[in-house]
């Protein structure tokens, strides 16, 4: 069975980085991507939808390092479910990508003009030491 989703869109806020009680750098952020399609009166019309994305290891301190709000990624990963309960007993809900590969498209910090610089494609096993 394939789990595979790609996107590219932009960033919708700064990343949030954090690191769990082992040191293992995790990141949260979204991305906006746009479709534009012709509406039944003719209409141009456009239509946001964004994407929940986490990313662990060295790609979740890329991502920290190399993106803000705004800049262009593209994102290929699984669909991931998760639910909790919090504690007032709501249950939640939450479908979201996890990151395997990062390609950055704006350059460094979302410049457009660094998106000259050759930044490679980053996958979660680049860091793998085996």
């Amino acid at each position: 069975m394939i789990n595979t989703v790609t996107i590219v869109g932009n960033l919708g806020q700064d990343p949030d980085i954090r690191y769990t009680p082992s040191g293992v750098p995790v990141t949260s952020f979204t991305v906006a991507v746009s479709e534009v399609y012709k509406g039944k009166d003719g209409q141009k019309v456009k239509k946001v939808h964004w994407f929940r994305v986490s990313a662990i290891q060295r790609l979740a301190e890329v991502v920290g390092e190399y993106c803000t709000k705004g800049s262009k990624v593209g994102v290929r990963g699984q669909l991931q479910y998760r639910q909790w309960q919090d504690n007032d007993g709501q249950n939640h809900n939450l479908v979201e990508i996890r990151a395997r590969e990062l390609e950055l498209l704006s350059g460094k910090n979302g410049n457009p003009a660094a998106a000259e610089e050759e930044l490679p494609a980053m996958t979660e096993d680049d860091d793998v030491p085996f």
